[in-house]
């Protein structure tokens, strides 16, 4: 089994200091994706979504294991998602995307900005993003 990684281990943390708190768990969850991003200490992007952008040329082993590492990172949010009512409110309603769509939602927007910070993208409108995949999640959790 391996390691997390450092900014993993973060990740994790800010994901299990909010139970109960599906909102409240994924506002520090993108915080920490975008610090891990915008810090000039470290390379451009996301190790895990390079690795996909070039999914045609890696070896069938390594590209299970990107597919494997972004479904735990799904798999993860799902839980966080599940951790209250949330699973009541947001599968009650047809209109409501299910838990397992807000989860992979979550999961694309965390992609698309570790995409977005390797091109260039100024650190403002990368939380802009991050605000408005938060009020979306929220949004889809509050009961009608």
């Amino acid at each position: 089994m391996s390691r997390p990684s450092v900014y993993g281990a973060r990740w994790e943390r800010v994901l299990a200091a909010h139970p109960q708190d599906p909102v409240g768990a994924i506002r520090p969850f993108f915080a920490a994706v975008l610090d891990r991003l915008t810090d000039p200490s470290v390379p451009a992007g996301c190790l895990i979504t390079q690795s996909a952008a070039q999914s045609s040329t890696l070896s069938a082993e390594c590209g299970a294991r990107v597919r494997g590492l972004i479904a735990a990172q799904r798999k993860r949010i799902r839980a966080v998602l599940a951790e209250s009512s949330a699973e009541t409110s947001a599968e009650s309603s047809a209109d409501s995307p299910s838990l397992d769509e807000l989860a992979t939602f979550v999961v694309a927007v965390n992609q698309s900005l570790a995409v977005l910070s390797r091109a260039g993208t100024p650190d403002s409108e990368l939380r802009s993003v991050a605000r408005l995949a938060c009020s979306t999640v929220a949004n889809a959790l509050t009961p009608s």
